[in-house]
């Protein structure tokens, strides 16, 4: 009974792990800054095994804008069209499993404030 008892108990905690694997779990913290480089690239989300969440972006900078893809899991960029032009918010579907993708074509760091919907 004993063996059993703890097999059961194995059972549940390995279930319970895989449960979580495609969770928002995986995306931390919900909401922060990123800096995108000057003259850069930056990715978000990248390599993390998640569900399609939405984000809110904002650009508080008054004159400097950036380019936003979507990138799936299989690596298909979508450009989103508008990107996030300065001073304003935008809300993104990230897919399941995919990440953001983002360029900087100013000649300064580039702070953008985001936060998950969940």
């Amino acid at each position: 009974m004993k063996k059993t008892a703890v097999l059961f108990l194995a059972i549940m905690g390995l279930l319970a792990s895989c449960k979580t694997t495609g969770t928002m779990a995986a995306i931390q913290p919900k909401s922060g800054t990123m800096e995108l480089p000057a003259q850069g690239e930056f990715s978000m989300w990248k390599g993390l095994i998640h569900p399609s969440f939405k984000v809110t972006l904002s650009n508080s900078s008054a004159t400097q804008s950036c380019e936003v893809y979507k990138v799936t899991e299989n690596g298909n960029e979508k450009w989103v069209s508008p990107s996030l032009k300065a001073a304003q918010t935008m809300t993104v579907t990230v897919p399941s499993n995919g990440y953001l993708f983002f360029k900087n074509f100013n000649n300064s760091v580039l702070k953008i404030n985001y936060q998950v919907e969940e």
